[in-house]
């Protein structure tokens, strides 16, 4: 009896927990934010000082109207003058700023770069986009028909992983290490979602398997890749692929409200290694505004692959995406949208407790960068807004 008590007592003392932990995260908001009147607007950056003060406005408005901690941006224009701005805090009571510093978790952002080292290892011979799945994962569905390019366009019909119960309740445990083969595992009890090449579905499950055949072929870890063939070569100072590698002390936490499948405001802090080990080269990466901002912009101005690699990358399948809808086109590791009336390209990261979005417009050449430290808030709002700027 006594045993049966002491399972009776430690029954309660969880539930007790549970409950204050929703209660808290139930009551908790996100504090309106003053920025300091005495601020240098024009400190980061080679933009005028009219067209930087017109950026920090936009960020200092939409910081409250999104109910954000925090924001921190980059802009690029044409003609190659910069800014960065942030406004906000890395917490729910405003009691630190956010800098440009601060590193974030940019979720799928981490496509792009990974499907920057497959690009390299095909110029470099050792694969190509042509390649079948079945060379490394021969136990896939289809795999012998499922190419590179497809996992890359996400038009291979593999399932998606993380909209399992499996992968959902588990991740709720912050310190969860997910292996990328479980993941795959957990994804292929579904069905394919079609026949590989006639239709578009979005699939982490796709870059976990790119990451995976990067990691056979070279015999480096995705991390060691990111770090020398990206990260380093562009200085990228405050970019991770999180927990692969040390994460920064400059890491903030981050907060969500809208993705988990509970209400309140729940905190994805610095040592969870649920999520990003769920995500792996689908969406472990952290960086910032700025670092994210030199990547693209060495992408799109050559200096990372090949006219060949380019073409191949910017050449868009038709790719209506229901989570995200000004979305019309994917590449290889990349998203076409039509937004303020013309294309950009680039990618969205919506990560338990972040979001990110970096685009290039094609036409105008500019770039723009902006994320934040709360899962899911309209951030092609505040893109098309700093955009708006500098026409």
């Amino acid at each position: 009896m006594a045993h049966v008590s002491s399972k009776v007592a430690a029954g309660l003392v969880i539930a007790v927990i549970l409950i204050a932990l929703l209660l808290q995260r139930l009551t908790r908001r996100v504090s309106p934010f003053q920025p300091s009147a005495n601020r240098d607007r024009n400190a980061w950056g080679s933009l005028d000082a009219g067209t930087a003060q017109q950026l920090q406005l936009i960020l200092d408005e939409d910081v409250n109207a999104l109910g954000v901690p925090g924001l921190q941006a980059f802009v690029r224009a044409a003609d190659g003058r910069t800014w960065s701005g942030t406004s906000g805090t890395v917490d729910l009571g405003r009691k630190t700023l956010l800098r440009r510093d601060h590193v974030l978790r940019v979720g799928s952002i981490t496509k792009t770069f990974t499907a920057v080292i497959i690009l390299k290892l095909v110029e470099a011979g050792q694969l190509s986009l042509d390649d079948s799945l079945a060379e490394w994962f021969p136990g896939v569905p289809n795999a012998g028909v499922i190419t590179i390019r497809q996992l890359l366009d996400h038009s291979s019909g593999i399932p998606e992983f993380l909209q399992d119960p499996e992968v959902i309740v588990k991740s709720i445990l912050p310190s969860i290490r997910w292996k990328p083969q479980d993941l795959i595992d957990i994804a292929l009890k579904k069905q394919p979602a079609f026949a590989p090449g006639s239709g578009w579905t979005y699939s982490n499950t796709n870059y976990l398997l790119l990451g995976l055949i990067a990691e056979r072929l070279t015999g480096e870890s995705a991390a060691e890749l990111l770090r020398r063939q990206i990260i380093d070569p562009l200085d990228l100072a405050h970019t991770y692929f999180l927990p692969y590698e040390a994460a920064p002390a400059m890491l903030v936490p981050g907060f969500d409200r809208d993705l988990s499948r509970f209400p309140g405001m729940l905190d994805i802090g610095p040592a969870n290694t649920s999520w990003a080990t769920a995500a792996f080269t689908s969406g472990a990466l952290a960086s910032t505004a700025d670092d994210l901002g030199a990547f693209y912009h060495s992408l799109f101005a050559g200096e990372l692959l090949s006219p060949a690699s380019m073409q191949q990358m910017t050449t868009f399948i038709s790719a209506d995406n229901p989570g995200f809808d000004e979305q019309n086109g994917y590449g290889l590791g990349l998203m076409r949208m039509e937004a303020g009336g013309q294309e950009l390209i680039g990618h969205v990261g919506e990560f338990m407790g972040s979001t990110a979005i970096a685009m290039y417009a094609p036409e105008a050449g500019d770039l723009v960068v902006v994320t934040t430290n709360l899962s899911y808030p309209d951030l092609v709002k505040v893109l098309l807004q700093l955009r708006r700027v500098m026409e």
